[in-house]
């Protein structure tokens, strides 16, 4: 081996006399402090001192195998401490890494248990129904009836009312009373479910949960499209769009007066607190077990969306009132056989409940709906000149006049999907079957 450093040569494999003559001078350094040391203390010292120094002054033969060994213990002895602390490095290295793996597992685990247990809000508000909604409710009340705050009354009575007439339009503190509503409608939907539903459920002897889940849905939906309706009936029959009982509306008399900016109380009230329910139906949507249609039932919501929000924007208020009430009669129909069903109520009952559900669907949702489709179609055109002045709430001109149309009309194509499957339910009933509902997904 060629070694381009001569040092190392000096240390381990240089001239015996070399190193000879480095022992000797260390050897009478070492005499002499001995020699010293023993003069002061004991008798023993010399022998001592002796056998040092005839250790440290032999010939270079006796010295000679020894100090290459030694060189060369001390060379290897450096060696392993080398080792020792590259393999003490790499154990402090793996330790660091175990140790960062874990911790980042152990992140990795929280995580995938936080997703689990709440992925988003909506499932934090599924969990707390009932007092965050409570606790929003009472911080507005309070802030209204104890705290005086101006602001707060904006949550809970709408604001813009002509005073020479009475009557009031929009402002952009309706969005306020929106918002509070919603809220409102989240916390009744829990409290009835849980405190009033579920109990009678149990009572009247619902043994599976999932049957119980459903009928506090059923039921739920059965009682606010009940006052729903009854209010909106209200509405209607205080209007000049009423016709009569067998026929609700006169269609000429939805665009009559064009633009409708300034409306009695309760019409913009009951419009303001049906958009408030849809848009909480999107939450609803979310939480509720699935049904096969729920991208149908999600266009549907979008679609009321839309049509509530346009209407109300381009002031075809008594439209609206007419679709809300034409809608809502056969969703109570319909949610009640259910929950009957849901309760162990005979197949027969809720066969003939499933009946007039049918007809009810039929003339409401498919018959006098056509009118309203009809009048945006070509009556709208014929009555209202197009003309666009936001200023004066006057939405109809020929760039926006196609939307009403267009909304009206995605409407009906879900509706007659949802016939179709109406349809389907009635010939298992004529093959001697039991009503059940397509939309829903299988008990089993």
């Amino acid at each position: 081996m060629v070694l381009s450093d001569p040092s190392p040569l000096l240390s381990v494999s240089s001239p015996i006399n070399n190193i000879a003559l480095l022992h000797k001078d260390a050897a009478s350094a070492g005499n002499a402090v001995v020699s010293t040391l023993s003069s002061q203390k004991t008798p023993a010292a010399p022998a001592a001192s002796a056998t040092a120094g005839t250790t440290g002054t032999g010939t270079d033969s006796t010295r000679t195998p020894k100090q290459p060994t030694v060189a060369t213990t001390t060379t290897e002895t450096s060696r392993p401490s080398k080792t020792r602390v590259s393999s003490s490095s790499s154990s402090s290295s793996e330790a660091a890494i175990v140790s960062k793996s874990r911790s980042m597992h152990a992140r990795a685990k929280n995580s995938q248990q936080r997703i689990v247990e709440g992925k988003s809000m909506l499932s934090f508000m599924y969990r707390h129904q009932l007092d965050v909604p409570a606790a929003i409710i009472a911080v507005v009340l309070v802030s209204h009836f104890q705290l005086k705050i101006p602001f707060a009354e904006t949550f809970l009575f709408l604001q813009n009312q002509d005073p020479m007439n009475g009557l009031y339009s929009k402002a952009w503190t309706d969005f306020n009373f929106i918002g509070f509503w919603i809220v409102v409608f989240t916390f009744l939907r829990a409290f009835v479910m849980t405190i009033v539903l579920k109990p009678f459920a149990i009572w009247a002897g619902v043994k599976k949960e999932h049957q119980q889940n459903r009928f506090q849905e059923e039921g739920w939906v059965c009682l606010y499209y009940s006052i729903s309706w009854i209010l909106g009936m209200y509405v209607l029959r205080t209007s000049p769009v009423w016709n009569s009982w067998t026929f609700w509306f006169k269609p000429e008399a939805l665009f009559e007066g064009y633009p409708h900016t300034q409306l009695p109380h309760v019409m913009i009230w009951y419009y303001y607190v049906q958009l408030a329910f849809w848009l909480q139906q999107i939450f609803v949507l979310h939480i509720e077990a699935p049904r096969k249609d729920f991208w149908a039932l999600l266009a549907h919501h979008t679609v009321t969306l839309l049509l509530i929000s346009g209407s109300a924007l381009s002031n075809f208020w008594r439209a609206g009132n007419v679709v809300f009430v034409l809608m809502d009669l056969a969703d109570i129909i319909l949610a009640f056989s259910k929950s009957m069903k849901y309760l162990g109520v005979s197949d027969r009952i809720c066969d003939v409940f499933f009946g007039t559900f049918m007809a009810t669907w039929l003339y409401t949702r498919h018959y006098m709906y056509a009118y309203i489709l009809h009048g945006f179609m070509f009556t709208a055109y014929e009555m209202i000149p197009f003309e666009l002045d936001i200023s004066q709430g006057k939405w109809y001109c020929r760039e926006l006049a196609w939307l009403p149309t267009l909304g009206l009309a995605l409407l009906q194509i879900l509706m007659v999907y949802w016939f179709a499957l109406i349809l389907r339910i009635l010939v298992k009933i004529l093959k001697g079957h039991s009503a059940e509902d397509e939309r829903s997904d299988d008990e089993a």
